[in-house]
Protein backbone atom coordinates (compact mmCIF):
# COMPACT_ATOMS: atom_id res chain seq x y z
CA UNK A 1 0.00 0.00 0.00
CA UNK A 2 2.47 2.56 0.88
CA UNK A 3 4.38 1.89 -2.30
CA UNK A 4 1.39 1.93 -4.16
CA UNK A 5 0.61 5.71 -2.49
CA UNK A 6 4.61 6.70 -2.96
CA UNK A 7 4.92 5.98 -6.95
CA UNK A 8 1.42 7.38 -7.13
CA UNK A 9 3.17 10.75 -5.41
CA UNK A 10 5.75 10.30 -7.84
CA UNK A 11 3.94 10.08 -11.17
CA UNK A 12 2.01 13.14 -10.00
CA UNK A 13 4.84 15.38 -9.12
CA UNK A 14 6.53 14.21 -12.48
CA UNK A 15 3.40 15.45 -14.52
CA UNK A 16 2.97 18.98 -11.83
CA UNK A 17 6.95 19.19 -13.11
CA UNK A 18 5.97 19.13 -16.57
CA UNK A 19 3.40 21.66 -16.46
CA UNK A 20 5.34 24.16 -14.68
CA UNK A 21 7.77 24.02 -17.61
CA UNK A 22 5.28 24.21 -20.29
CA UNK A 23 3.31 27.31 -18.10
CA UNK A 24 6.94 29.01 -17.65
CA UNK A 25 7.52 29.44 -21.56
CA UNK A 26 7.08 33.12 -22.28
CA UNK A 27 5.95 35.04 -25.00
CA UNK A 28 8.44 37.85 -25.90
CA UNK A 29 6.60 41.17 -26.84
CA UNK A 30 8.01 42.14 -29.93
CA UNK A 31 6.52 45.27 -30.80
CA UNK A 32 3.35 46.88 -31.60
CA UNK A 33 1.73 49.04 -34.26
CA UNK A 34 -1.69 50.91 -34.80
CA UNK A 35 -3.53 49.61 -37.99
CA UNK A 36 -5.74 52.62 -39.74
CA UNK A 37 -8.89 51.88 -41.61
CA UNK A 38 -7.54 51.04 -44.84
CA UNK A 39 -5.09 47.77 -45.88
CA UNK A 40 -1.52 48.46 -45.13
CA UNK A 41 1.26 46.42 -44.47
CA UNK A 42 3.99 46.98 -41.31
CA UNK A 43 7.49 45.62 -40.71
CA UNK A 44 9.24 44.62 -37.48
CA UNK A 45 13.05 45.05 -37.75
CA UNK A 46 14.14 42.43 -35.20
CA UNK A 47 17.19 41.59 -36.06
CA UNK A 48 18.81 41.68 -32.33
CA UNK A 49 15.90 39.77 -30.48
CA UNK A 50 17.34 36.52 -30.56
CA UNK A 51 16.34 32.80 -32.36
CA UNK A 52 12.60 31.96 -32.31
CA UNK A 53 10.42 28.90 -32.50
CA UNK A 54 6.96 30.22 -33.07
CA UNK A 55 5.54 33.79 -33.12
CA UNK A 56 1.76 34.93 -33.24
CA UNK A 57 -0.10 38.17 -33.17
CA UNK A 58 -2.35 39.77 -30.79
CA UNK A 59 -5.22 42.41 -31.60
CA UNK A 60 -6.17 45.13 -29.33
CA UNK A 61 -9.19 47.85 -29.72
CA UNK A 62 -10.70 47.10 -32.72
CA UNK A 63 -11.03 43.61 -35.26
CA UNK A 64 -8.50 43.32 -37.61
CA UNK A 65 -8.38 41.59 -40.76
CA UNK A 66 -5.08 39.52 -41.48
CA UNK A 67 -4.08 38.45 -45.25
CA UNK A 68 -0.44 37.32 -44.86
CA UNK A 69 2.40 37.12 -43.05
CA UNK A 70 6.58 37.04 -44.02
CA UNK A 71 9.57 36.02 -41.92
CA UNK A 72 12.66 36.76 -43.04
CA UNK A 73 15.41 35.46 -41.26
CA UNK A 74 19.34 36.53 -40.67
CA UNK A 75 20.01 34.26 -43.64
CA UNK A 76 17.67 35.63 -45.83
CA UNK A 77 15.44 32.88 -46.52
CA UNK A 78 12.20 33.99 -45.89
CA UNK A 79 8.60 31.66 -44.78
CA UNK A 80 5.29 32.54 -45.60
CA UNK A 81 2.38 32.34 -43.94
CA UNK A 82 -1.41 32.82 -45.45
CA UNK A 83 -3.43 34.08 -42.26
CA UNK A 84 -6.75 35.23 -44.25
CA UNK A 85 -8.87 35.87 -41.05
CA UNK A 86 -10.30 38.25 -38.89
CA UNK A 87 -9.54 38.30 -35.56
CA UNK A 88 -11.35 39.73 -33.04
CA UNK A 89 -10.08 42.94 -30.31
CA UNK A 90 -8.97 40.45 -27.44
CA UNK A 91 -7.90 37.72 -29.75
CA UNK A 92 -4.61 36.56 -31.41
CA UNK A 93 -3.81 34.37 -34.33
CA UNK A 94 -2.70 30.99 -33.61
CA UNK A 95 1.27 30.39 -33.03
CA UNK A 96 3.17 30.15 -36.15
CA UNK A 97 5.77 27.47 -36.32
CA UNK A 98 9.12 28.90 -38.08
CA UNK A 99 10.99 26.25 -39.84
CA UNK A 100 14.97 25.00 -40.24
CA UNK A 101 17.51 25.35 -37.14
CA UNK A 102 18.88 29.12 -37.94
CA UNK A 103 15.63 31.14 -36.99
CA UNK A 104 17.25 34.24 -36.41
CA UNK A 105 14.27 37.02 -37.58
CA UNK A 106 15.76 40.10 -39.52
CA UNK A 107 12.34 40.92 -40.35
CA UNK A 108 8.66 40.39 -40.34
CA UNK A 109 6.10 41.55 -42.38
CA UNK A 110 2.56 41.76 -42.51
CA UNK A 111 -0.39 42.58 -44.47
CA UNK A 112 -3.61 44.04 -42.75
CA UNK A 113 -6.23 46.10 -42.09
CA UNK A 114 -8.58 47.76 -39.16
CA UNK A 115 -12.28 45.90 -39.74
CA UNK A 116 -14.06 48.99 -38.74
CA UNK A 117 -17.01 51.08 -40.14
CA UNK A 118 -15.97 54.54 -39.08
CA UNK A 119 -12.98 56.04 -40.41
CA UNK A 120 -10.25 56.93 -38.01
CA UNK A 121 -11.05 54.18 -35.55
CA UNK A 122 -7.72 52.67 -34.70
CA UNK A 123 -6.62 49.20 -33.49
CA UNK A 124 -3.63 47.72 -32.49
CA UNK A 125 -1.57 44.74 -33.37
CA UNK A 126 1.13 42.96 -30.87
CA UNK A 127 3.55 40.51 -32.19
CA UNK A 128 4.93 37.97 -30.05
CA UNK A 129 8.20 35.45 -29.98
CA UNK A 130 8.18 31.98 -28.40
CA UNK A 131 12.09 31.58 -27.70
Amino acid sequence: MIKRLVAVTFVVFLLSMGAAAVSAQEWEDLGSREVKDRSEQDTWHLQTKGEFHKIKIAVEHRPVKFYRLRVTYGNGERQEFKIRSLIKAGGETRALDLRGKDRHIRKVDIWYEAATVRRGARSQVTLYGLK
